[in-house]
């Protein structure tokens, strides 16, 4: 409220529940700007800030659905006010169908009123013709970017549980195991131990399929002498992880595969020390690339002068690294960023280096998440394995 100016208000609903099909519903996710303001994961409820109100407790309002009798008996009673009250810290509740009312008793001087969320029962030019809607985002943006130690916790648990199912991962690889089975053994690690799921849908890429950036069909075999690529994070209170890495199926690199594959993690632990505040998005993956040129030219990819011939805007790096070092996360795996906006101390960041040969049939990529602080990079997931010599050792120990 802090951000919003005089004389604006902000509405943000819950998501809806989705159809799948007939009475079935996906599994319900809560919209991450109403979970961030809120902590509430209940559908059908509405936030109204109201910052320019004289009496402080209705500035902020909660609208909750009051479940009826069939609703109770088919999915449970829902949260009380008291829940609701203890999650959100808002002493304010009100049920939903009051929400017209209250809006129209509070938006009589109000211009602007900022949204975020679904809000299909709210017919806003209809009722209120003379405030000018605006995006939320833009304040949620810049309030989400930094994290508060209550997220960095949830985070960190994300990333334990991912460790834990990664090295479960290893423990069973094997030759003629199905993309799918991986994936399997991830998904029982995270609810194992308490994570709701999988952060986003699984990357599982073995050989040419580690070639497609967000292959997800996760149903080809992994055959002896393939590399297969996993990107995979657990979701822990709506907060993500984001993890990648890249074994050998048969439990030993190749010559050429360890080659790229040492390649990449030194970029990796380059580009990481690098992740500092005041750093820009642009100017950070703009110097990876670059150190990927030396990289390239010792592979045999292309020479040093076939690299200062390339066009300045398509450097020779990117025919072989087409996607960012980073990006945000947190309560979205791709967080709102704003980037245009230098790292600063709080911020978790992606960092996944990448090479794919196209031409030899396969690609490494590994990916850790990174905690910006004054004291320089803290990486979240250093107890994950990743140098090429600990993922054999592992592989073959638990065979």
């Amino acid at each position: 409220m802090e951000l919003m100016e005089q004389g604006t208000a902000a509405l943000v609903g819950s998501n809806s529940r989705k159809v799948r099909n007939g009475d079935q519903y996906y599994p319900y996710r809560q919209h991450s700007d109403f979970f961030y303001l809120t902590g509430i994961n209940q559908e059908e409820s509405l936030l109204l800030l109201f910052p320019d109100h004289i009496e402080a407790g209705k500035r902020e309002i909660l609208f909750l659905r009051r479940p009826s009798d069939k609703h109770v008996l088919w999915s449970g009673p829902g949260l009380s006010e008291e829940e609701a009250c203890r999650l959100s810290g808002i002493t304010n509740i009100r049920g939903r169908e009051e929400l017209q009312g209250v809006m129209k008793g509070l938006l009589g001087n109000t211009h602007t009123l900022y949204t975020s969320g679904d809000l299909p029962m709210v017919r806003i030019e209809e009722l209120f013709p003379e405030v000018i809607p605006a995006a939320l985002a833009p304040l949620t943006t810049s309030l989400r970017m930094v994290k508060e130690e209550e997220e960095l916790e949830a985070i960190r648990r994300a990333c334990t549980i991912t460790g834990a199912a990664f090295r479960r991962v290893l423990g069973k690889l094997r030759p003629g195991m199905w993309e799918y089975e991986i994936e399997a053994e991830m998904i029982a690690e995270f609810i194992r131990r308490g994570a709701s799921g999988h952060a986003f849908e699984p990357i599982v890429a073995s050989g040419k399929n580690a070639l497609t950036l967000h292959y997800t069909a996760n149903n080809d075999r992994c055959r002896e002498g393939d590399l297969v690529l996993m990107d995979f994070g657990a979701e822990v209170h709506n907060y993500a992880a984001d993890c990648s890495r890249t074994v050998p199926v048969s439990g030993r690199f190749t010559d050429r595969q360890r080659q790229v594959y040492e390649a990449v993690t030194r970029i990796f632990k380059q580009a990481r020390e690098m992740m500092r505040p005041g750093v820009l998005m642009s100017e950070f993956h703009q110097q990876v690339g670059e150190l990927f040129q030396e990289e390239h030219i010792a592979l045999g990819l292309y020479t040093l002068k076939e690299a200062r011939e390339s066009p300045e805007e398509m450097p020779l790096w990117k025919n072989y690294y087409m996607h960012g070092t980073s990006h945000s996360l947190g309560l979205d795996v791709h967080d709102p960023c704003d980037r245009n906006i230098p790292f600063r101390a709080g911020m978790v960041l992606t960092c996944e280096p990448a090479i794919y040969l196209g031409e030899e049939g396969f690609g490494i990529r590994v990916e850790n998440d990174i905690l910006i602080s004054d004291h320089g990079p803290v990486d979240l997931m250093e107890e994950i394995p990743m140098e090429a010599g600990a993922i054999e050792e592992m592989i073959h120990s638990n065979r």
